[in-house]
């Protein structure tokens, strides 16, 4: 049973979900995605982080909405039919993050980490994963749930 299990690791460990925002690739691991379902009515918080765009109800759980387009600052389409919510979990946190679209399942073995000369310390880029069509972003997620935080 136990090889089994390392096995499973192994096969999901190095899986990530790409997702859009605008027209740029990013990634989220596969073992921090809970769900990924339709976005559904968002309620805002007054005063809160300019990130975060309201909370919503999620399975009897309120969720805080993260507009990761904001915290990136991208400019992207208007809503749309493609646009989902990825109910990730990050530092036993789950949140909600607000995208224009998820993709495809990929294999990050092409996996490079960044140079300082993407942003030094306060980039929110963890790394790139090089595809023979495009580069796919993975975020670092829990330094932009510290941003939020602070």
């Amino acid at each position: 049973m136990e090889k089994n299990e390392e096995r499973i690791d192994y096969f999901t460990d190095d899986k990530i979900i790409e997702f859009m925002l605008g027209d740029k690739c990013f990634g989220i691991p596969v073992l921090n995605v809970r769900e990924i379902i339709r976005p559904s009515n968002i309620t805002p918080v007054p005063r809160s982080h300019p990130f975060i765009e309201g909370i919503t109800e999620i399975r009897g759980e309120v969720l805080p909405v993260i507009n990761l387009a904001k915290a990136l600052s991208i400019d992207h389409h208007h809503p749309g039919r493609e646009e989902r919510f990825i109910i990730g979990e990050f530092c036993e946190q789950r949140v909600t993050f607000h995208v224009d679209g998820v993709r495809q399942i990929v294999t990050s073995k092409n996996q490079e980490q960044p140079d300082d000369l993407y942003g030094g310390k306060e980039a929110f880029v963890k790394s790139v994963i090089k595809t023979e069509k495009q580069m796919i972003i993975i975020l670092d997620y829990e330094k932009i749930l510290e941003e939020i935080r602070t």
